[in-house]
C-alpha cells in the first residue's frame, strides 16, 4: 500500500502541482485548504505525512503541527515556509515538524524531504514496535517464571538465553541508583566486564551524568514510562553511544524490592543514516559545498556562539567577474566546471572542519569564518581570489566582500553589509577583496589591476 500523504495549503496552484508531483512518484495525495478541515480529517484518517505551509489565514500551520502532536498521531511532518520566515520554521521543528523546505521550492527537493520524513517516520515505528516485542517477551517471560514454581528452572533458562542472546542492552537499576543487573548485550555494547559494571552508579554511565539521572527518576515517579528517550551512554574507552531506551519500573514483591528496568538499543547506524541523509538536504549537488538552505541555519548558529563566548566571526561573498558572458559564450557544461573550480578552490583555501563554504546562488559564494578575525579572514579571502585568477578561465575573476562580526548585527545586517561590499567590489573592476572598516565603510583592502 503506498504511503499516504495530505497536503495543506491555502494556495490551490500549490496544491495541484504538489500532488501530481508525488502521485506521479508513487504516494497516495489528499488536499485540502482549510486547517481546520485538515484536523478533522487526521482524526478520522492515518497518514504518513503532512505538508503544509506555516502562513495560513484560517490557522497558522504553527498551530496546525501543535494540535497534531496532541493528537498523538504516527505522523511525519514537513512544514514550507517563505525564506523570510525560516525563524518560523525552525521553530515548528522545534514544536514538532521533521524537516522545512524554503519557498519558492523546486520539485527535487520536496521530493528528497517527502523521503527522509517517510523513511524516518518507518524507522521509529520499527524500533517501537520492536521496543515493545522485547519489553513484551520480557515481562511473559518474568510472569512465567512467578506462577510456575513447577518450571522454575526451564524458565529461568530460558528467560537467561533470552536475555543474554539479545544484542540490546538490558539493565535493572536497584537501591541507590545502582546497577543490579547488566547483560552480556550491556556489558558488550560499553566494554565494561560483569564486575566492573555493577560497581557503577546509572549517573556514571549516563553522558548527562547525574543530572540526567534525576531527570529520569522523576518521570517514572510521575508513573510515566520513558519509551524511545534517546540518549548517549559511557562506554568504558570514553566514547559515547547513542541509544534509544525504554525504562520503566517493576513493582516490589515479597522476594525483592522495586527496581528498574531499562533496555537501550544502540542506534549508531540510524544516527549514521540520518547524518547521511541530512548531508545530502544540505549539500550543492553541482560544487560539493553547503547550499544556501543550510547557509542561514549555520550563520545563525555561528553569530549565536560568537555572541556567547565572545570570539571573532567573519563573513565573505563571492562573486564571479564576467561569468553569465562566459557561460553564454562557452555553454552551460563549461560554466559548470568554473562552479565546480570554485567549489574545489574554496575547500582548498579554507581551513578543515573549521570554517563552511556555501554556494549561495548561481555564481555566488559565501564562506562562513568562525574564529577568524579580520586580518586572518583577510588573508583566506585573498588566496582565494588569488587561486581562482591563477586559473585563468579567459577574463574571469573574483569580486570579495568581507565582513567580521560586531556586538549588535542581526543575520540581515551582516549578509546585507558583506554584499554591499561585494558589489562595490565590482563596480570598482572586480578581482579584489572589500573589507567593512570599523567606521561601517567600505575599505579597499586588496586589488588586482
Amino acid at each position: 500500500m503506498n504511503d499516504r500523504i495530505l497536503v495543506l495549503d491555502d494556495e490551490r496552484s500549490i496544491l495541484d502541482v504538489l500532488s501530481q508531483h508525488l502521485e506521479a512518484e508513487g504516494y497516495d495525495c489528499t488536499t485540502t485548504d482549510s486547517p481546520r478541515h485538515a484536523l478533522e480529517i487526521l482524526r478520522e484518517e492515518d497518514f504518513s505525512l503532512l505538508i503544509t505551509d506555516l502562513k495560513m489565514p484560517e490557522l497558522s500551520g504553527m498551530e496546525v503541527v501543535k494540535r497534531i502532536k496532541e493528537m498523538g498521531k504516527d505522523i511525519s511532518i514537513i512544514v514550507v515556509t517563505a525564506m523570510i520566515e525560516v525563524t518560523n520554521a525552525i521553530q515548528a521543528m522545534r514544536t514538532g515538524a521533521d524537516d522545512y523546505v524554503l519557498k519558492p521550492f523546486n520539485l527535487s527537493e520536496i521530493s528528497l524531504s517527502v523521503a527522509h520524513a517517510i523513511e524516518k517516520r518507518t524507522l521509529i515505528i520499527e524500533n517501537r514496535a520492536y521496543q515493545q516485542q522485547l519489553e513484551s517477551r520480557v515481562a511473559d517471560a518474568t510472569q512465567e517464571l512467578a506462577a510456575a514454581n513447577v518450571e522454575v528452572r526451564e524458565t529461568k533458562e530460558y528467560l537467561e538465553s533470552l536475555i543474554e542472546s539479545t544484542l540490546d542492552a538490558i539493565i535493572t537499576i536497584g537501591e541507590g541508583g545502582r546497577v543490579a543487573f547488566a547483560n552480556s548485550g550491556a556489558r558488550r555494547m560499553m566494554g565494561y566486564s560483569e564486575g566492573e559494571i555493577l560497581a557503577k552508579g546509572m549517573d556514571e554511565l549516563y553522558v548527562g551524568g547525574a543530572e540526567e539521572s534525576q531527570y529520569i527518576i522523576r518521570v517514572l515517579r510521575a508513573d510515566k514510562p520513558l519509551q524511545n528517550y534517546e540518549t548517549e551512554l559511557k562506554h568504558k574507552s570514553g566514547t559515547t553511544i547513542p541509544v534509544s531506551m525504554s525504562i520503566s519500573q517493576i513493582p516490589a514483591t515479597e522476594e525483592r524490592p522495586a527496581s528498574t528496568l531499562a533496555i537501550c538499543k544502540d542506534i549508531t547506524e540510524q544516527k549514521r543514516l540520518e547524518l547521511e541523509l541530512k548531508e545530502m538536504t544540505i549539500r550543492d549537488n553541482l560544487t560539493g559545498l553547503y547550499n544556501q538552505r543550510y547557509f542561514y541555519d549555520r550563520l545563525d548558529a555561528e553569530i549565536e556562539r560568537a555572541r556567547r563566548q565572545k570570539r571573532p566571526l567573519s563573513l565573505l561573498l563571492v562573486d564571479i567577474d564576467h561569468f553569465k558572458s562566459y557561460n553564454d559564450s562557452r555553454g552551460h557544461l563549461e560554466g559548470d566546471r568554473v562552479l565546480q573550480e570554485v567549489g574545489n578552490v574554496i575547500r582548498v583555501c579554507t581551513r578543515e572542519h573549521v570554517d563552511y563554504g556555501f554556494r549561495y546562488g548561481g555564481d555566488e559564494f559565501t564562506v562562513i569564518l568562525p574564529e577568524a578575525p579580520a586580518a586572518t579572514a583577510h588573508d583566506i579571502a585573498e588566496r582565494i581570489r588569488a587561486m581562482f585568477e591563477e586559473k585563468r578561465f579567459d577574463l574571469l575573476t573574483m569580486s570579495v566582500g568581507l565582513t567580521t562580526y560586531q556586538e549588535g548585527y542581526s543575520v540581515r545586517k551582516f549578509i546585507q553589509y558583506t554584499d554591499s561590499l561585494m558589489y562595490d567590489a565590482k563596480r570598482a573592476g572586480g578581482n579584489r577583496v572589500y573589507v567593512f572598516g570599523a567606521d561601517e565603510t567600505a575599505d579597499e583592502e586588496s586589488t588586482t589591476a
